[in-house]
């Protein structure tokens, strides 16, 4: 019995190393699965649409239950907070063109970044610049949502 257990322990430690040297060999962009990016593009796309249409019921499809929004301002908004806002008329956005679009894809996960000019009037008063963003986006069982969107204004040109 004792020749029969270290023959399957041998066997085992064998499958185990062939199967270590072989996720060795794989190289990190073979590891990670490859991911739709013109469907994230067009995620992101849709996010600026409605967000641009003051849509609320548009974004409540696309975003993650846990969204977090960050505004260039630096004001912090639940997924709830900033439905509300947009729901209210409290804040309105002018229609957001996304430009120098980059996506980067982790497997569930994936990064879009860029920048768009923001108009938006927030409680009677305009607010305009150009932000830099970036949003991440999560793969569910019922497909890609958007995690977390922050903005960050840039300076304006002297």
């Amino acid at each position: 019995m004792g020749d029969m257990s270290s023959w399957r322990l041998r066997i085992f430690c064998l499958f185990f190393l062939f199967c270590v040297v072989a996720d060795a060999g794989r190289t990190e962009a073979e590891a990670l699965r490859q991911v739709d990016e013109p469907k994230l593009l067009g995620l992101a796309q849709n996010w600026a649409d409605a967000v641009g249409q003051n849509n609320p019921e548009a974004l409540n499809s696309i975003l993650d239950e846990k969204y977090e929004h960050i505004h260039g301002t630096g004001l912090q908004e639940s997924r709830n907070q900033f439905l509300e806002a947009l729901r209210s008329g409290t804040r309105k956005y002018a229609p957001i063109q996304l430009e120098d679009v980059r996506v980067r894809s982790f497997n569930t996960f994936a990064l879009v970044s860029g920048k768009f000019a923001l108009k938006a009037e927030v409680r009677g008063k305009v607010v305009e610049g150009v932000n830099r963003f970036c949003m991440t986006l999560i793969e569910r069982t019922s497909g890609w949502k958007i995690l977390q969107f922050q903005g960050t204004a840039m300076p304006a040109k002297p």
